[in-house]
């Protein structure tokens, strides 16, 4: 097992400054370790504007906070953060949303849905389709016109994943898929499992603490809703891009949907980062692969989107 030059000076980092992140001690305490990570991170880029709406969802309310860049945007990008359900503040993923903002040239919507345990499975999920929705519903103005790419890391990958199947059905029509490194099932039975069930990084017995948090009644946890790899219907899913890292309990995860879609007709551009662990995405400015993955996904994103409007224009 190899590790990338950087990803070996990350890790040696925050073992120098006494950092246990997400994975001892109580709920409160994971929360507080994984935004002590979050504080090494930094500024990321000025934008244009940066500002927060609150949003209507079952029984309250939550909050979307929106990064509009300088030039003109292009798409409009839906993002559900990380932290196994149960950590992750938006001031933590404020440095990334930021950095994909500018290098997307997207309007950036950071999705602040309520985490377990206080707010189980399904609420997460609700809290996500309800976002799409609102974002759909942005019609005017800057938005006006900009194609729907909903995307997250990891638990978050496994908010989108799920909401875009839900959208298949129910709308709204989404344009693209953006997931890292996501958890695509919640049995932790995939050989990534096995192979990394010890780390370096994020374990199984730490997924195994994250499941039971989120989804706490285990005859909840093969459904597709809560597992999207289970999913039947797989035709007519938006295209999708899908990073994940070879040094990680969820690697499987990431490379068995990109198969399902794959298998399906749907177009994939997957990437394995080398060297690299779970979580590695999110941190800009101590990590340059991050850099990297957002150049791939603006150079894809373009891509994709002039097809579908010479499609639509073919069309009309």
């Amino acid at each position: 097992m190899d590790f990338a030059p950087e990803m070996l000076e990350y890790a040696n980092l925050i073992v120098s400054k006494g950092l246990k992140g997400f994975t001892e001690g109580t709920v409160q305490e994971r929360r507080d370790g994984y935004s002590a990570i979050g504080d090494l991170l930094g500024p990321g880029p000025d934008l244009k504007e940066v500002f927060e709406v609150s949003i209507p969802v079952l029984n309250g309310n939550i909050c979307i906070k929106n990064y509009i860049p300088k030039t003109k945007p292009r798409s409009k990008i839906l993002y559900f953060h990380g932290g196994g359900w149960v950590v992750g503040r938006l001031r933590d993923f404020d440095p990334f949303a930021r950095k994909l903002s500018e290098g997307t040239s997207s309007i950036v919507s950071l999705v602040d849905y309520r985490l377990a345990p206080e707010f189980p499975f399904p609420i997460p999920l609700e809290d996500s389709y309800s976002a799409s929705l609102w974002i759909d519903s942005q019609k005017e103005g800057i938005w006006k016109d900009l194609p729907l790419i909903v995307a997250g890391d990891s638990a978050g990958g496994n908010l989108a994943a799920s909401t875009i199947q839900r959208a298949k059905e129910e709308g709204p029509k989404i344009d693209l898929q953006i997931l890292i490194y996501p958890v695509t099932q919640a049995l932790c039975n995939t050989d990534a499992y096995k192979e990394f069930e010890l780390g370096p990084g994020l374990t199984k017995k730490d997924m195994k603490w994250f499941i039971s948090q989120y989804l706490p009644e285990q005859n909840t946890r093969s459904t597709w809703k809560a597992s999207p790899l289970y999913f039947k219907d797989w035709e007519g899913l938006p295209p999708a891009i899908i990073f994940t890292a070879n040094i990680d309990p969820l690697r499987d995860d990431g490379k068995l949907y990109a198969e399902k879609l794959k298998n399906s007709g749907i177009s994939v551009l997957f990437k394995e980062f080398q060297g690299y662990t779970h979580g590695f995405f999110t941190k800009v400015n101590l990590l340059k692969a991050p850099d990297e993955g957002i150049r791939i996904i603006s150079e894809e994103m373009g891509r994709i989107l002039s097809v579908k409007q010479k499609e639509a224009a073919v069309q009309e």
